[in-house]
């Protein structure tokens, strides 16, 4: 499928940090990177199917990692609408990155304030994403942050930031702090 394939090269390109992160890194990633990213809250395990039921998607789409692959630093979990032939995905991101990381990437722009069942958080738009239907949400925590994102893959009346905000309801009170 050429979708899952462009899906998940601008997953990778419209997330917060690659390899070539600027920022400041924390003492327990520069000492073990990979234990840092094993000690971060796993969506893939902590989301329950009941959580996603109620998102609106379905549990047996689940895919840990981009494209399968699982990043340094980072937890991914994504899920579908449908088992074939989806119109949205949901992505959620664990990362030891922090909201100032992500915002002194140049692909990501247009920070704004946001506040999601008493979580304060922001809204943010990539560069990378100028032709696709997508919004990202991100939320400060002791690891690093929490990102919400939807992906629509087919034409929809309801806009990706109001899909996202409606996930991020459920989720943020089973995001750690």
């Amino acid at each position: 499928m050429a979708t899952v394939a462009t899906f998940a090269g601008v997953v990778l390109v419209a997330s917060a940090c690659g390899s070539q992160t600027e920022g400041t890194a924390t003492p327990s990633t520069v000492a073990d990177p990979s234990a840092a990213s094993a000690a971060l809250w796993d969506p893939c395990t902590q989301v329950s199917d009941q959580l996603l039921q109620q998102i609106g998607v379905v549990s047996s789409t689940k895919k840990s990692g981009v494209a399968g692959v699982e990043q340094p630093g980072f937890k991914v979990c994504s899920w579908h609408d449908a088992p074939s032939q989806w119109s949205y995905s949901l992505v959620v991101w664990s990362t030891t990155h922090t909201v100032d990381d992500f915002k002194k990437k140049p692909e990501n722009t247009d920070f704004v304030n946001i506040s999601v069942s008493g979580r304060d958080g922001f809204s943010f738009k990539t560069t990378t994403g100028a032709n696709r239907d997508d919004c990202d949400l991100i939320f400060p925590a002791d690891q690093g942050a929490l990102q919400v994102s939807i992906f629509n893959t087919q034409k929809s009346t309801v806009l990706p930031c109001d899909r996202a905000t409606n996930a991020a309801k459920v989720l943020v009170s089973e995001f750690p702090r």
